[in-house]
């Protein structure tokens, strides 16, 4: 994992320092980008109305843990604005007392996509040097609008997550947010798992999912989540990710008068913490 950067100490030696880093960013400003990969050709299935009932529903849990990264604060090297706001707790893991696991994706295979969606993206905004959610699911064609909402410079870059991997990907785009209020939108017309990181936070990182269609949800913090969009009865497969395993878990339910409950559970000794503590 990359080490945070350490923080000038010399107001003048961050100033160039920065300039040289945005220098750097040849063409990376407000609403430009490096390494741009168009997915505009990307065809979307077509959509329709799905009614926003709830249909399934459960809980996720993590069998093997806390982990010991639970409720760390990170280390941001010094950083006096990012330390200004108190403790940044670690957001790797989210817990609740009874082992229910939080930032679960939960998906459902051969959904649809919905045209009676909300018309502002979903919002990830960078505030008190986090991003704010940890993890989203949109379905594929709808938008995402990044913020920043600090006082700080911030980029945002957006990389296409290798799933199976920890931090391995393909870098999309390169956004540079040099002041407070600065918002950057990107339909997600692509389905699969998307990272957002930041090269100055180096501990910033947020995941997205793009399902095929409206049938996701991402699970709270007691672990529990509800699909609240409508399923006509018949057999499925549901899948439970979550960015610190290798592998989602998948089971077919019956979906029976228009609803259906599954659970699942995670093993900590498989996540890439556990792998990577007995390589150490």
């Amino acid at each position: 994992m990359r080490k945070p950067f350490s923080y000038c100490s010399s107001s003048a030696l961050c100033v160039v320092s920065g300039l040289v880093w945005m220098t750097g960013m040849v063409g990376c400003g407000p609403g430009k980008s490096v390494g741009l990969i168009d997915e505009g050709k990307v065809e979307l299935s077509p959509a329709g109305l799905v009614a926003e009932n709830p249909s399934v529903s459960g809980r996720v849990v993590l069998l093997g843990g806390p982990p010991k990264s639970l409720g760390q604060a990170i280390d941001v090297g010094g950083n006096p604005f990012c330390t200004s706001h108190g403790k940044i707790v670690n957001p790797t893991w989210k817990m609740d007392a009874e082992g229910g696991l939080g930032d679960v994706v939960i998906t459902v295979s051969g959904s649809s996509r919905a045209v009676n969606v909300a018309a502002t993206p979903a919002v990830i905004d960078q505030k008190n040097c986090e991003y704010l959610p940890t993890v989203t699911a949109v379905q594929a064609g709808e938008s995402i609008a990044v913020r920043n909402s600090d006082l700080t410079y911030h980029n945002v870059r957006l990389i296409r997550h290798q799933t199976g991997t920890l931090d391995k990907g393909e870098n999309l785009e390169n956004i540079a947010q040099a002041g407070q209020g600065e918002e950057w939108v990107r339909e997600m017309r692509k389905p699969g798992v998307y990272r957002l990181e930041c090269d100055i936070h180096r501990w910033m990182r947020a995941w997205i999912y793009v399902h095929e269609g409206i049938h996701k949800a991402v699970t709270g913090i007691d672990g529990g989540y509800t699909v609240d969009r409508a399923l006509p009865d018949g057999e499925y497969t549901v899948s439970a990710w979550h960015p610190r395993f290798k592998k989602s878990l998948s089971k077919t339910i019956q979906v029976v008068n228009g609803t259906a409950q599954v659970d699942f559970a995670f093993d900590f000794s498989l996540s890439f913490d556990a792998t990577l503590a007995l390589d150490s």
